[in-house]
């Protein structure tokens, strides 16, 4: 049987998630309209409170999101040094290793790598048929997003199988 304090628990956890969900939206619409991730979306805040109100993570668990970020936010500040992607988006790769285990981390820059991909193609086609000036920018903040909004729908549908 379920009591109270575990089903208000599972609320809030589904509600940090749900928060997620929307600041990884804006951060959709921002990257696309302004080609910024604005710093007010500050998504890392939120995974401690999932984390809580989740339970089960222990400090271990805890220490290996934490590790998984700052590997993920190395690997992807290189990438910023080399001019492939902006610090935007390495901070989005970041905050999001926070909320997730580190397989389904993995499985986010795999959906990123692809779905970046596909906006890659789409926003050069724009470019090239607008026939703007200069090189292309591209939103790539909007593959991030859209992975993991992909991995939070995993976890939703899957704890329902």
């Amino acid at each position: 049987m379920v009591n109270a304090a575990q089903m208000t628990s599972e609320t809030l956890a589904y509600a940090t998630l749900g928060g997620l969900a929307i600041a990884l939206l804006i951060s959709i619409y921002t990257d696309i309209r302004y080609r910024l991730i604005f710093n007010k979306i500050t998504i890392a805040i939120g995974a401690p409170l999932f984390w809580l109100a989740s339970g089960g993570f222990t400090l271990t668990d805890i220490s290996l999101h934490l590790l998984t970020a700052a590997i993920t936010f190395f690997v992807f500040a290189i990438a910023f040094h080399l001019g492939a992607m902006g610090g935007g988006d390495v901070k989005l790769f970041a905050a999001l290793a926070l909320w997730f285990h580190w397989v389904e981390v993995i499985r986010l820059i795999l959906y990123a790598s692809i779905i970046g991909a596909a906006v890659t193609i789409i926003f050069l086609a724009i470019h090239t048929w607008k026939r703007r000036e200069g090189r292309a920018r591209i939103p790539y903040g909007v593959a991030i997003a859209l992975s993991g909004l992909w991995i939070i729908g995993e976890r939703i549908f899957n704890h329902f199988t």
